[in-house]
């Protein structure tokens, strides 16, 4: 008999046109070992600042891959590009198209093409990405979560501090004591850095005392930058057992 091939992960270059922010995105999508051998569905991982390199030898998307593959995690992870309008689409006003873009045309593009787990999602955004990651979180329905987990990583939320802290008060009291049944990591540098921006975010939120919410502050010894791939791998290991 023929031998039986050994599962291999591969990556897949995929684009989409947004309709409501007029931009094009390339995307990058990693499917695991093994996808191509079953039928389960997966978890999906959503990147931003997919193609963002942020001063290091490879892209976002090929550095938060490169812990999955380490760690063996049953995850598909999608790398979102077009990072040059980063400052556009991440921050008010054009977050909010930018968020109907994830909500209303990616994620239905990629559920239509890969075998996905809708109940199982997770955004991670870094520096002014996080931003955006916090953002998608508050503008969610009550009761009608798109990403079940979200990893906000060294978040430059000084950047729209007011405009954040309104909409996550807009969020509480629309849930008005229902259950947030999500899981939300706020991950900082332990020095410096935006450090005391992400603590100032998560107290606040700590102190709504959300039914259902995993509110998790994670630190790391580490830049700006560098907090990326440690924050990252941290959540998988709490996320994905």
């Amino acid at each position: 008999p023929a031998p039986t091939p050994t599962p291999t992960d591969r990556v897949v270059s995929e684009s989409i046109q947004s309709g409501f922010t007029g931009a094009p995105y390339p995307l990058s999508v990693y499917l695991p070992a093994g996808y191509d051998q079953g039928s389960d569905a997966y978890p999906v991982i959503y990147a931003l600042d997919g193609d963002a390199t942020n001063g290091l030898p490879q892209t976002r998307f090929a550095n938060l891959k490169d812990i999955l593959v380490k760690r063996g995690t049953k995850a598909i992870l999608v790398g979102i590009g077009n990072t040059g309008r980063r400052q556009e689409d991440y921050n008010f006003p054009g977050a909010f198209k930018y968020h109907d873009f994830l909500a209303k045309e990616l994620i239905p593009f990629i559920d239509s093409k890969y075998r996905t787990n809708p109940k199982n999602r997770m955004l991670t955004g870094l520096s002014t990405s996080g931003n955006l990651a916090a953002t998608a979180r508050f503008l969610q329905a009550p009761g009608k979560p798109v990403f079940s987990s979200s990893l906000w990583i060294e978040g430059a939320f000084w950047q729209q501090e007011a405009q954040n802290n309104d909409l996550e008060k807009k969020m509480f009291d629309a849930l008005a004591g229902r259950p947030l049944p999500v899981t939300l990591i706020l991950a900082s540098c332990i020095s410096g850095c935006n450090q005391q921006y992400v603590r100032a975010l998560y107290q606040r939120m700590a102190a709504r005392g959300y039914v259902g919410l995993q509110l998790l502050s994670t630190e790391f010894n580490a830049t700006h930058v560098g907090a990326d791939v440690l924050a990252f791998e941290d959540a998988v290991v709490r996320i994905y057992k």
